[in-house]
């Protein structure tokens, strides 16, 4: 019987236990949200300080390129190939570097018409290195963001 109950009660521990993991895990997930929402307001209310105008829907919150990172990989494993693929900076960060190089160029611009996702490449030595860049469309000409170092370059 001392036996029955001290399993019952190791289970109904666990079971507190599991409920109280998950309701840290939802919150932390909650506030990541919080936070992604207010880095995102942030930096267009930085563009629209530098006078900058831009639709939200123009800029790619949600890289494509994070998930071809992530395959590539994989598959950068499984092949005899020396290659990599260079990280990517959140948007935010992205924005503010474009900003911050504009202002170094000596560039003005009113307005981002389109933002495009991709990657060059260049050959260092026996291995190819692909490098994530944003080309931005705007007002006063064409850009290209290095999205891993933050440079900027006409287009």
């Amino acid at each position: 019987m001392e036996r029955a109950k001290l399993k019952f009660t190791v289970i109904v521990l666990l079971v507190i236990l599991n409920i109280i993991l998950l309701g840290i895990v939802l919150s932390q997930g909650g506030q990541a949200r919080v936070y992604k929402e207010a880095g995102q307001t942030q930096a267009l209310d930085y563009l629209d300080q530098n006078g900058i105008a831009v639709e939200g829907d123009v800029i790619p919150w949600e890289s494509t390129l994070t998930e071809q990172e992530k395959s590539a990989a994989i598959s950068s494993q499984i092949t005899t190939e020396t290659w990599e693929i260079r990280s990517m900076r959140q948007p935010e960060t992205l924005l503010v570097d474009f900003v911050t190089s504009l202002s170094q160029l000596g560039v003005k611009c009113t307005r981002i018409v389109s933002i495009t996702e991709g990657y060059v490449h260049t050959v260092e030595g026996e291995r190819t290195v692909f490098t994530p860049i944003w080309t931005i469309i705007t007002d006063n000409g064409s850009y290209r963001l290095d999205c891993a170092d933050g440079t900027l370059k006409k287009y």
